[in-house]
């Protein structure tokens, strides 16, 4: 797939954790030869605080509980240091 002379490829993300807790992301991406690359990856992230977190039995279900948790929030408020 490619547009206006650039290579699009699918990306996805995946947490993965050390044996002592910490968490770190890592890049999957799709190659134009049908072959995929996975790159551990340090990515600046600032968290939300806790009480904006979802739990949910289901993907669907957790995004639809956050959906209703920050309605009418501003993304200040979102992120916000408690």
């Amino acid at each position: 797939m490619s547009e206006g002379g650039f290579v699009v490829q699918k990306v996805e993300w995946f947490q993965f954790r050390t044996e002592s807790g910490e968490p770190f992301l890592v890049m999957v991406a799709s190659l134009p030869n049908g072959f995929f690359t996975a790159v551990p990856c340090r990515v600046p992230i600032t968290h939300a605080a806790h009480g904006n977190m979802a739990l949910g039995s289901s993907v669907d279900d957790a995004l639809r509980q956050l959906q209703n948790t920050l309605a009418g929030k501003t993304v200040e408020e979102i992120f916000r240091s408690e």
